[in-house]
C-alpha cells in the first residue's frame, strides 16, 4: 500500500465497495441460472440429490443479494450520528446470510430424511448426474476467480461467500458422482447424497453466523492486535503501550492506543509522532484510523 492521505485511504475503501458490489451482482446472475437449472433437472431427472444442491445454490443467490445490499448501504458517507460509517452494514449482511444457509440447510436435511425413510427404488436419470457434474465443473471455475478477485481489491464479505463456492462446487461434483452410482443400482445413494448436502450447509451456516457474531460484538484477534503492539513498540519515542484495543468493520479496522513517551516532547513533536505511526501502521497493517492518546 501507497502512503495515502487519510481522505484517499477512505476513497479508495469506496472503490473497493464498487468493485465488491459488480462481483457480487456477476454471482447472482451465475447461482440464478445454475440453481433453476439444478431445480427444474432434478425435478424432471427424479434426483433429490440435485434438487437439494440447487435449493443450496438459490440459497447462495439470496446470499449474494443481500451482500449487494449490505455494500450499498456500507457505502454511505459517515454523519453525526455515524461516525465510523455504515462499514458494519456489510457485517449484518453476512450475518442474515448465515441464517438463511442454516434455515435452509434444515429443510433440505428434513426432505432428504423423508425421502430416505419412504424407501422409494425411484431411480434418478443420468441427465442429473451431467448436470450435476457440469454445474459443478463450472462453480470450481468461478470459485477461483472470484478468490482472486477477492484478495485483490481485500473484501473480506466476498473472500468468505467465495470459500463457501468452492464447496459449492466440489459438493456438485460429488453429488454428481452419486447420482451415478444411484443410477447403477443404489437409489438410497441419492437420498444419502441431499442429507450430507444439507449437513454441509449447515456446518458452513454455523461457521460464518459465528464469524459474523464475533465481529458484531466488536471482537478483534489476540494475534491482530499483539502484531499492531509489535509495530507500534519500533517507534524509539514509545516507552511503553499502557492500553491498546482493536475493532474490525469488513476491511476497515480502527485502533485506539495509550502510550507513554517521554515528557520532554512538545505538542507538535506529538502531532507529528501520530501522523508519522498512522502511516506506517496504514501501510504495515492496513489500519483505517488510529486514536492516540500520549502520557507522560
Amino acid at each position: 500500500m501507497n502512503n495515502l492521505d487519510y481522505k484517499d485511504f477512505e476513497k479508495n475503501d469506496i472503490h473497493v465497495l464498487k468493485q465488491a458490489q459488480f462481483i457480487a451482482s456477476m454471482n447472482v446472475t451465475f447461482y440464478l441460472i445454475i440453481s433453476l437449472a439444478k431445480i427444474i433437472i432434478g425435478n424432471v431427472a427424479k434426483s433429490t440429490a440435485l434438487k437439494a444442491d440447487g435449493y443450496n445454490g438459490a440459497t447462495d443467490t439470496l446470499a449474494y443479494l443481500i451482500i449487494i445490499m449490505g455494500i450499498a448501504f456500507a457505502k454511505r458517507p459517515k454523519n453525526q450520528e455515524h461516525r465510523f460509517g455504515y462499514a458494519k452494514a456489510e457485517t449484518i449482511s453476512t450475518l442474515i446470510t448465515s441464517i438463511l444457509i442454516i434455515e435452509t440447510s434444515f429443510w433440505v436435511i428434513w426432505k432428504g430424511t423423508i425421502n430416505w425413510i419412504s424407501n422409494s427404488s425411484t431411480r434418478p436419470d443420468s441427465l442429473a448426474a451431467i448436470v450435476g457434474i457440469s454445474c459443478g465443473i463450472m462453480t470450481f471455475i468461478v470459485f477461483l476467480l472470484n478468490k482472486y478477485f477477492a484478495q485483490k481489491i481485500h473484501s473480506k464479505p466476498l473472500l468468505t461467500s467465495s470459500n463457501d463456492q468452492k464447496w459449492d462446487g466440489i459438493t456438485a461434483i460429488l453429488t454428481g458422482l452419486a447420482i451415478v452410482l444411484s443410477d447403477l443400482g443404489f437409489p438410497w445413494l441419492d437420498k444419502l447424497t441431499a442429507i450430507v448436502i444439507g449437513l454441509l450447509m449447515l456446518r458452513t451456516g454455523l461457521f460464518i453466523l459465528n464469524s459474523s457474531a464475533f465481529k458484531l460484538i466488536d471482537g478483534f484477534s489476540n494475534e491482530s492486535l499483539s502484531q499492531v503492539k509489535l509495530e507500534l513498540a519500533k517507534f524509539p519515542q514509545v516507552e511503553r503501550i499502557v492500553k491498546i484495543n482493536g475493532r474490525e468493520y469488513e476491511n476497515d479496522i480502527y485502533i485506539s492506543a495509550i502510550v507513554k513517551v517521554d515528557s520532554g516532547l512538545t505538542v507538535s513533536d506529538t502531532m507529528r509522532l501520530t501522523k508519522t505511526i498512522q502511516n506506517y501502521l496504514q501501510r504495515r497493517c492496513g489500519i483505517f484510523e488510529l486514536d492516540i492518546q500520549y502520557v507522560a
